[in-house]
């Protein structure tokens, strides 16, 4: 990534950051640490990006891409063949945005996988929960495994013109009558059932600004 321009929230004040070393555009992560901690905050307008062009992938650096591409983690395979896999793993896990149907209108992946105590990461494990240490140390568990041990289930509705898609409960779309505020109403009766029935608590990705 070569600039970033963003707005605050706040303020209104635009900000552009350009990459500490033009030579080595910075690499854009999926969810940065800033924007983590202070969710809400700004807003993107703008990316410029820097590409090389390649036949060959960026080295692989998930094993379950490895392994649907029989290649070793770090290797590069040629980038048709990286690209259609990633496609297909997405695709079946729900993760690509259909052009018709059920899914089509949805706002992605609804809570950040959270981060739990020791005593809720042993009682969770206790449970068949997937929770996994992180790199400082911390335990982080399963959003989407949370949401379906209270009952949720992909497909159903949550409130008026709000379900889970028909793929994975962790995904919210948008049906006739949808509003800003029934989304919002399904963010928190979703995050309520799970700390009422938990003790976790869980943050929203999509925020209203």
């Amino acid at each position: 990534m070569s600039t970033a321009r963003s707005q605050e929230v706040s303020t209104g004040a635009g900000r552009e950051a350009p990459s500490r070393n033009r030579a080595r555009p910075r690499a854009c992560g999926s969810r940065p640490q800033r924007a983590k901690r202070q969710p809400g905050r700004g807003t993107i307008l703008s990316l410029t990006l820097h590409l090389t062009p390649s036949t060959a992938a960026a080295p692989v650096t998930y094993q379950h891409l490895a392994t649907a591409l029989r290649a070793p983690l770090g290797s590069r395979p040629p980038l048709t063949e990286a690209a259609a896999a990633v496609l297909h793993d997405r695709a079946a896990r729900g993760l690509l945005l259909p052009e018709t149907g059920h899914d089509h209108r949805q706002a992605g992946s609804c809570f950040l996988n959270p981060t739990v105590t020791d005593h809720q990461a042993r009682n969770l494990r206790s449970q068949g929960a997937p929770v996994h240490r992180m790199p400082l140390g911390t335990w982080r568990a399963s959003a989407g495994w949370l949401l379906e041990a209270c009952g949720y289930r992909p497909g159903a509705a949550i409130t008026c013109g709000v379900s889970c898609s028909t793929h994975r409960t962790l995904t919210l779309t948008a049906q006739p009558g949808a509003t800003a505020h029934s989304f919002h109403s399904a963010l928190a009766t979703m995050a309520g059932h799970v700390s009422m029935a938990t003790g976790v608590r869980l943050q929203a990705e999509p925020v209203a600004v």
